[in-house]
């Protein structure tokens, strides 16, 4: 493990927003180090991306590499929500550039490699420990190569923690806050030989995915109220289905003596379309993954020599698939805040409070868009209205569309301005 013993950054977590995050600071001209605990490629969920994603990679001078290498293209969602049926395609909000179905190990693994080409010094198999914050030049991070015995140690300028739901430096500090509002399980896996909904909400084969693109399917699960939900989105070898339940919800069906494979496919196949959809598919043996209460934040997500990203900072509901995208803008937040601290290291607290503020508002509206119940006039109302301020003409268009698809956030429109909203997505 010949990690070096100094640089300006170390990155813990390969994931996107860490990949982002050190190439982003190795393109200013940084020495960033990254700490990977497995190797790539690597089993992750989290297959659908909005077309948002594009600007992130084309910053970075990856989006050639992403669109060679043929993942498939989506046309937009499909919900069904107690009964009703909602589409949304996004060029009818002015993107021209395709939201993707991606496989996230090969994804995850194209943009590690490209960090790595931009000069980041990758290191896989390799588990950050913890960080020694406030120590000259910044901080300094214990690492062991994973089954080693030897720790080592990099003294850096800032410490980026990307590490997900690990939440190394997070945790460490005592900073993350279960979301109570969230208490949620997931349960999901991969079938083969899944059909799947197009735009037109017709059904087609697998095979069909290349001419007739599909969308994303998400439908309620009655029983529910609001809460409970599923996703079904088509990947060029497999489909990726899974349950988001609340806790107490899913502990009153599920058998104690019942398989979590059993139960992921009784209950998918007892949803009409999706069980239709899944009439001639099978479950991958040993695809099932299970996670349990998954939502929460960070008190803090900037300080003295650290800073927080990706799901290491927050993590909510992701119904509307916008958890890659809001990784992908904390990784260019924060090489934005680092270097500005870099170059002005009398401004760095400011710097972290600016990074802080934006993100904070981009996970209060992301929660403000998947709670079922959210309580409109509270203090976190306004950082959500902030991000809602930032947003373009077409991204405001498209958060009011989505808002529509499913009876989840009807009070999204309070965090609106006076504008007249657009028309709402199709309902049959």
């Amino acid at each position: 493990m010949a990690v070096p013993k100094t640089c300006d950054v170390v990155v813990i977590g390969g994931g996107p927003a860490g990949s982002l995050a050190a190439t982003y600071l190795s393109q200013a001209g940084y020495h960033a180090v990254l700490l990977e605990k497995q190797k790539h490629p690597r089993n992750v969920v989290g297959e659908s991306l909005i077309p948002d994603f594009w600007k992130y990679c084309d910053e970075a001078g990856v989006s050639d590499k992403i669109a060679a290498d043929g993942f498939i293209r989506k046309a937009g969602g499909i919900v069904d929500w107690h009964g009703a049926t909602r589409r949304l395609a996004f060029k009818d909000f002015g993107y021209t550039r395709p939201a993707l179905h991606v496989e996230r190990d090969r994804f995850d693994h194209l943009l590690l490699e490209h960090a790595r080409e931009q000069g980041v010094q990758v290191f896989e198999d390799v588990a950050a420990q913890g960080a020694e914050l406030g120590v000259a030049p910044g901080a300094r991070v214990a690492c062991r190569a994973v089954g080693g015995e030897e720790s080592a140690q990099i003294a850096c300028r800032v410490v980026v923690d990307a590490s997900g739901q690990n939440a190394v430096i997070g945790r460490q500090l005592g900073l993350r806050a279960m979301d109570e509002a969230f208490r949620f399980m997931s349960v999901w896996g991969y079938y083969t030989g899944s059909r799947y909904l197009a735009a037109d909400g017709e059904m087609h084969p697998a095979e069909s995915a290349r001419n007739v693109p599909p969308t994303t399917y998400v439908t309620s699960v009655p029983g529910t109220g609001d809460w409970g939900w599923c996703w079904h989105i088509l990947l060029r070898e497999s489909t990726s289905v899974g349950l988001v339940l609340p806790i107490d919800a899913m502990k009153s069906v599920k058998d104690g003596q019942q398989s979590w494979e059993n139960y992921l496919d009784r209950q998918c196949r007892a949803l009409p379309r999706l069980g239709a959809l899944l009439a001639d598919a099978q479950l991958r043996p040993g695809s099932v993954r299970v996670i349990r209460d998954y939502s929460y934040r960070s008190t803090r997500l900037a300080g003295p020599g650290f800073f927080l990203i990706g799901d290491a900072a927050g993590f909510v509901d992701p119904i509307f698939s916008v958890g890659v995208v809001l990784a992908m803008y904390s990784a260019r937040a924060a090489a934005w805040a680092i270097d500005r601290s870099f170059r002005a290291p009398g401004r760095a607290a400011e710097h972290q409070a600016i990074y802080t503020k934006q993100l904070q508002s981009r996970v209060e509206l992301a929660r403000a868009l998947a709670l079922p119940q959210y309580e409109v006039g509270s203090a976190a109302t306004g950082e959500a209205k902030k991000a809602m301020q930032f947003a373009d003409a077409n991204a405001r268009a498209l958060i009011r569309a989505a808002s529509q698809l499913t009876a989840r956030s009807q009070h999204v429109q309070a965090l609106m301005d006076d504008t007249p909203a657009p028309a709402g997505p199709e309902a049959d």
